[in-house]
This record gives C-alpha cells, structure tokens and sequence, in this order.
C-alpha cells in the first residue's frame, strides 16, 4: 500500500477557509503526516436499533413500483405542527422555525417556512464525510492512511463535545470520520478538510444543490430546510454513494452522541440516523451565544420510516432545543397514531 504524506498547511484556499468557518472559531494546527498504520478502534458509541430494520438504506430500493399507497397521512398532521409553532413564536416574537417533513415511503412532503434560510454550523461536516466516502467507492485504502495526534497542533479549536484523543496516537481517516459524525469533532473535521481538498468538498456541495455563492463568512445564511434534508434523502435511496457506502454514513450518523432535539424526543428503540448544527457566536464580553440551532434524522419507524428536519433561529439554546424536540415528538405521535389506526383497519400487512 501506498503512503501519503499529506501536511496541514497553514496556507488555506478561500473555499476550505469558508467551510472551516462554519465548524469552529479557532485554527492553530502545524503538521501533521497521513500514514497507513495500525487502525485505532472507537468503542462504547450509544446504539438505538430497530428490530424491522436490518439496513439503514431504502430497503424498498429493487422495487420501481408502488401501489396501493396511502396519500391521507397529513391530512391532520400539519395544522398541529403549525398551531405549536405559532404558540412558540407568540410567546418569543424573536423565533424564527422551518420545518420538513417526509414520508420515505411514498414521497409526500410538507413544509413550513422552508424556504428561510440557515447558516448550517456543523451541519456541513456531513458533506464533508460523503466526500470521502465518494472518494473511498474507488479508493478503499484511502480509509486506513491517517495522522498521529499532537494536542500543540490543536490548541486554538474549538470543540463542543469532541473524541478525547491521546498524545501520540494514531488515527486513521475511518477513525476521524466516525470522531467527527458521532462527537461532531472539530479537530477531527479540520485534518479530513485539510486532506480532501476542495475540488471534492465543492463536487459534493454542488451536487446536493447547495450554493454557497460569493462574499460567504460564518454569519450569512444560504440552506434551506428543504436543501439540506435532500442529502438525507440521497444517502438514504443510495442515489449519490453506492450501497455500501450510504450504509456506512447512515449507520455513523445512527450512533450519534447527541441526545437532545430529535433523538430526546423519538423512542430510544427506534433506530435514527441523524445530525444537529449549531451557529456560536462569541460576543465581546467573551459570552458564547448560539444563534441558531438545527436538526435532521432519518427516523426508521417500523411502518412508515419518514425524513424530519427542522432549523431555528433565536438567541434563547433551551427553547430552541426544546421546540425542536415538541415538534418531533407531535410528529412522531402523529406517525405513530395513524399507523396504528391503520394496522387496525389492516391496511399494514405483518
């Protein structure tokens, strides 16, 4: 096998530095080598799995063919969510909310808000992991090479909750890719950019329909609710990563440590794929407010396995965590309710 010796430059593109942006506030690193070595396992991650499912992919994915769809599933669904997100937003007029839901069964949608725009924080390390899951379908060994950690090369990062790493260990690409989705690692995230570079980094953000455009910094707002659930539902139909590959984003994104929002609000037994994003802001008394707080899963309910994602906007962190955990949960509710209704009339075959 090859070796790459891959160093972090001081010296970033305009794009990378954009990106990076979004994912921390500080940058002090030097360099670092990426070297095939011994792998690093990570253990100890939570797990919520779902007995009806085997795959965190479409399982649905052989058939062209749908019939005998159910297209009433909303029909009480969105004046629910839309009354608690008024209520919200009379009590806190400053609030701003999207929300998305959809069935991945059928493709029914609805939105609220959807259009508003979010800047996506954390969110963007997911096309960062589906860059280098795009570049693994061809180059599997690119998985294994890595780098060995040295805390002087980090001091100046940011990391909310970030993988505790070890003074002179090694670890790999796979390592700091599973670091950076289930601890959403800062320090992780900044070496994977760093190795990618930007041509894949954009190739991704382009095909997902996410446009950054010009005069980008950390503050401006540019992803829709709706823009961002479309990689969701990519990885979850295996249309932009093979098989294997979407299989291995979902199933990091499924372990993720945050347990807050969406996660806090479905049944621990119920197996979900998800990512949150936060955007900090750091004000001159050296006061850290989070500005904007989002969320998006994968929820594999056993009978209707359906896309939620929900963006907020508002300087108060414990309302907007909670908002996006009552409206997950009235979804999840509402899903719940209705497909039980619905075994009952015996439209749900066992």
């Amino acid at each position: 096998m090859g070796i790459i010796h891959s160093k972090l430059k001081r010296s970033y593109s305009f794009t990378v530095l954009l990106i990076l942006s979004i994912l921390t506030f500080g940058i002090g690193f030097g360099l670092s080598k990426f070297l095939p070595e011994e792998k690093l396992s990570i253990t100890n991650s939570p797990k919520h799995e779902s007995q009806q499912f085997t795959t965190l992919i479409n399982p649905i994915l052989p058939f062209v063919a749908q019939t005998g769809l159910d297209f009433g599933e909303l029909r009480s669904f969105r004046p629910k969510i839309e009354a608690l997100i008024a209520k919200s937003k009379a009590e806190h007029p400053e609030l701003q909310v999207s929300y998305y839901y959809r069935d991945l069964n059928n493709g029914l949608w609805t939105g609220i808000n959807e259009k508003e725009t979010f800047s996506p924080a954390s969110l963007f390390k997911l096309p960062l992991l589906i860059a280098f899951l795009k570049k693994a379908e061809t180059q599997p060994e690119i998985l294994k090479y890595g780098f060995t950690y040295h805390a002087k090369d980090f001091e100046n990062v940011e990391e909310e909750a970030g993988f505790k790493k070890e003074e002179g260990k090694y670890y790999t690409t796979e390592d700091m890719l599973q670091q950076m989705i289930e601890y959403s690692d800062n320090s992780a995230s900044l070496v994977l950019l760093n190795y990618i570079g930007d041509s894949a980094i954009l190739a991704v953000i382009r095909d997902m329909n996410i446009a950054i455009g010009s005069g980008y910094n950390e503050k401006t707002n540019f992803v829709t609710v709706k823009a961002y659930a479309s990689i969701f539902r990519v990885l979850y139909n295996c249309s932009y990563l093979n098989k294997e590959m979407s299989e291995k984003a979902l199933s990091l994104m499924s372990h993720a440590r945050y347990q807050k929002g969406i996660r806090g609000a479905i049944p621990p037994q119920i197996a979900m794929a998800h990512k949150y994003g936060k955007r900090d802001e750091l004000t001159p008394g050296s006061t850290l407010k989070t500005l904007q707080l989002h969320h998006f899963a994968l929820v594999y309910h056993p009978q209707k396995p359906f896309l939620l994602g929900i963006m907020t906007k508002g300087t108060n962190l414990a309302l907007k965590e909670k908002l996006i955990h009552d409206l997950a949960a009235l979804t999840y509710e509402e899903v719940d309710k209705q497909c039980k209704e619905k075994k009952l009339r015996g439209v749900f075959s066992e």
